[in-house]
């Protein structure tokens, strides 16, 4: 215990440090909102990585690895080839090339007219809901990891955990979340693969795994009939999650800081290759935990205790520091993403206009306090349920994903169409989850009515052709600084 709590202390000795070097550099609210827009390659790479690599997913999908096998690799990594390939290759280099902060100033350089405001409000609002709840699905897997290798107990363990982040994440915003995603990242490289390591050493490598689980779960094909986690499930789980990325406001405000499209572009391909392969190592850690220890009543302890029960003490403290770092850095990540929202889309939009830079940073800075004593509220009810909770709050954002791929390759794709079509989305999921509905006919239902509702609207009304703001918008979005610099053409 003594080696555990001193690598603990060096750990937030390192986290003041770097946010005390953080706060140095915040000059000015871009600096505080979007680290002047000028992260490089190498940092972009690691926030990145470091936003997606969260407890949710990690001790959630760890869960259904220790359960249900290969089922796992599908849920936990080979989604994401998908998720940020096409995240890659259809948004990141326009959202760069926008210079936009949030996803709500994409819908309002898009969609213009007398119908504007509503539909950049209504992207506010559906972008809010996720980050604003997400935060406590991730304090809630530390816990869990923090009470199986320290015996705390989950509710200091969330105070502590809300008040340490908090303290840190005012220093400087995103320039602090991009410090200790970075350096998160870095343990995350080292560790995950000792942890594979760990589990294929002790467990006696791949020719146990048949001696714990079924031959299903061991192989790649379909498994349909599980009843939460089954294939059906996991095509549901990919295609959300494809939708809810597009409208990350998370991802987005990290590509919205790089330096230049290209690192945006590159930063996301080289994330899917190192995304995929460290979850996948993660989930066959868990499977060779299985044969450690067959008998768990908790499956979403079962990373936590493969390292408590077969590293040593200082490993112990190390890969705990590595676990924490997962949680605590996406964390801030989505509290970052959500404090940007309030300020940009909301206060200073509507309630507090033309004030100078120190007004916003302290403006965000209440923000964030607000926001960590929701997210201590809703900590302790998602223990048990971490990755079914993550799934079900992230299937409004997913609903913005249609507008936004309409908007930027359909020029006549209207304002109406857009409002309607996020109306429609989300008064259909909410009937779905208020009903119980099943998963798989809540966010592709929602997704497909809400494409439904935008394309028909568009056909109906086609108007005259698009107005001298989108050709604008086009111009700028597709990298076309030649027709931009000379104008729209007559329509």
């Amino acid at each position: 215990m003594t080696a555990k709590i001193t690598i603990l202390a060096v750990f937030g000795a390192v986290l003041v440090a770097l946010a005390i070097r953080s706060a140095r550099r915040a000059h000015a609210y871009e600096d505080f909102n979007l680290n002047g827009r000028r992260t490089g390659l190498p940092a972009l790479v690691g926030t990145l990585g470091a936003a997606e690599f969260n407890t949710a997913t990690l001790i959630g999908g760890a869960s259904v690895a220790y359960l249900y096998g290969t089922v796992g690799i599908y849920y936990t990594s080979l989604i994401f080839i998908f998720v940020f390939s096409i995240y890659a290759l259809t948004v990141a280099k326009p959202y760069r090339r926008l210079q936009i902060s949030t996803i709500a100033e994409y819908f309002e350089r898009r969609f213009t007219g007398r119908l504007s405001e509503p539909t950049r409000a209504l992207a506010s609002v559906i972008t809010l809901t996720f980050t604003w709840i997400a935060p406590a699905t991730y304090l809630a897997g530390l816990s869990v990891i923090v009470a199986v290798l320290l015996g705390v107990d989950p509710v200091p363990t969330v105070v502590a955990i809300t008040v340490l982040c908090l303290v840190l994440a005012l220093a400087a915003g995103f320039i602090t979340a991009l410090s200790f995603d970075v350096f998160a990242y870095g343990m995350i490289l080292v560790f995950v693969p000792v942890l594979f390591i760990v589990a294929y050493t002790n467990s006696g490598g791949f020719s146990s795994l048949g001696d714990v689980f079924e031959p299903q779960f061991l192989s790649f094909e379909p498994v349909w009939d599980l009843e939460a986690y089954g294939f059906a499930a996991v095509l549901t789980w990919g295609f959300q999650n494809i939708m809810l990325y597009l409208a990350a406001p998370w991802y987005g405000q990290r590509i919205f800081s790089a330096r230049t499209e290209s690192i945006a572009y590159r930063g996301m391909i080289i994330n899917t290759v190192l995304i995929t392969v460290l979850y996948g190592l993660v989930v066959l850690a868990t499977m060779f935990s299985r044969v450690l220890m067959p008998d768990l009543d908790a499956p979403e302890e079962a990373l936590p205790r493969l390292v408590l029960d077969y590293t040593s003490p200082i490993m112990q403290g190390l890969l705990l520091v590595t676990l924490l770092l997962v949680g605590i850095t996406t964390m801030v990540a989505i509290w970052n993403a959500a404090v940007s929202i309030v300020v940009n889309d909301l206060l200073r939009r509507y309630a507090f206009r033309d004030r100078d830079d120190r007004f916003y940073i302290n403006a965000s800075r209440v923000v964030f306090l607000v926001l960590g004593a929701s997210t201590l509220l809703f900590a302790l009810t998602f223990v048990g349920s971490i990755l079914l909770a993550l799934t079900y709050v992230s299937v409004f954002t997913a609903l913005l994903a249609f507008p936004i791929l309409a908007g930027l390759y359909w020029r006549r794709f209207t304002t109406l169409a857009a409002l309607l079509s996020m109306i429609a989305g989300v008064v259909y999921v909410s009937i779905a989850l208020l009903f119980s509905f099943p998963y798989h006919l809540v966010s592709p239902v929602g997704v497909a009515l809400s494409a439904v509702v935008g394309v028909a609207t568009t056909l109906a009304r086609p108007g005259t052709g698009p107005e001298p703001e989108v050709e604008e918008f086009f111009a700028v979005a597709k990298g076309n600084k030649e027709y931009a610099d000379s104008g729209p053409a007559t329509a």
